[in-house]
C-alpha cells in the first residue's frame, strides 16, 4: 500500500507558487489553500478574514494527517507552522514532496505582487514581503531535510529547475545556481558553525569547572 503524500508549495509572496500548484492540481489529494478558503468565506474582502481562513487551513491539515489522507499546502515558509506540519506528517508515515520557488531578490517579489494587484489580485504590504523573504530562505534547509523529494525552482525570468534533492542527496543541480539558493545553504552552514562553536564553548566551560572541582577536592 502506497504512503499518503504531503505536497508543500513554498516561497515568498509573488514567487509563483500558485502557478506551479495548478500544474499538479489533479495529483495532490486535498488542496489546502488559505487564500482560496478566505475567498469562500468573504468573496468581496478575503483579506479581512485571513486569520479565520488560516485557522481553517490548520484544522484541515490536522484532519488529513490524522486520517492518512494525501494533501497539499501553499506556504511562504516564513514561519515555523509549515515545518511543524511537515514534522507531524513525517511521524504519521507520510511521504513529503517539497516544491520551493524563488526569485533573484526581494525586489522582484515586491514587483510581482504589485503586478498581481494591478490585475485584480490581492495586496501584500511591502514590509511583510521583505520580512518573509529572509525568513523563508532561512527555513528552506530545514524543510529540505524533512522532505523525501525536493525541487527548487528559480522563476526570475521563467520557471527553471535548479536543484532536485532525494532523501538528502542532490540528484540534479544546475550549472548556474542563483545567488539566493547559495545564500540559503550559506546561512545553514553558518548556523551549524555557530552550534559547533557553542558546543565547544560548553565543553571548555565544563572542563574548567571540572578542574576547579578537582582543585577544590585537593585543597580539602
Amino acid at each position: 500500500m502506497s504512503k499518503p503524500v504531503m505536497t508543500v508549495f513554498a516561497g515568498t509572496n509573488g514567487a509563483g507558487k500558485s502557478t506551479l500548484t495548478r500544474n499538479f492540481n489533479d495529483q495532490l489529494g486535498e488542496v489546502i489553500d488559505p487564500d482560496a478558503i478566505a475567498k469562500t468565506i468573504n468573496p468581496r474582502h478575503p483579506e479581512s478574514v485571513s486569520p479565520s481562513a488560516g485557522r481553517e487551513a490548520i484544522k484541515r491539515v490536522r484532519e488529513c494527517i490524522q486520517n492518512g489522507k494525501s494533501f497539499s499546502i501553499e506556504t511562504t515558509l516564513a514561519g515555523k507552522n509549515a515545518i511543524r506540519q511537515m514534522e507531524q506528517a513525517k511521524k504519521a508515515g507520510f511521504e513529503i514532496n517539497l516544491y520551493y520557488v524563488g526569485l533573484k531578490n526581494v525586489e522582484y517579489h515586491i514587483e510581482r505582487v504589485e503586478m498581481r494587484v494591478k490585475n485584480g489580485g490581492h495586496h501584500i504590504p511591502e514590509e511583510d514581503i521583505r520580512r518573509r523573504y529572509d525568513r523563508s530562505i532561512g527555513n528552506l534547509p530545514e524543510a529540505l531535510k524533512l522532505s523525501d523529494r525536493s525541487f527548487i525552482f528559480d522563476n526570475t525570468s521563467k520557471f527553471r529547475l535548479v536543484m532536485e534533492v532525494e532523501k538528502g542527496k542532490v540528484q540534479t543541480i544546475s550549472k548556474d545556481i542563483p545567488q539566493w539558493v547559495k545564500g540559503a545553504f550559506l546561512k545553514e552552514s553558518e548556523k551549524e558553525q555557530e552550534h559547533t562553536h557553542a558546543d565547544e564553548s560548553t565543553d571548555k566551560r565544563e572542563e574548567k569547572q571540572t578542574k576547579k572541582m578537582k582543585g577544590s577536592d585537593l585543597e580539602r
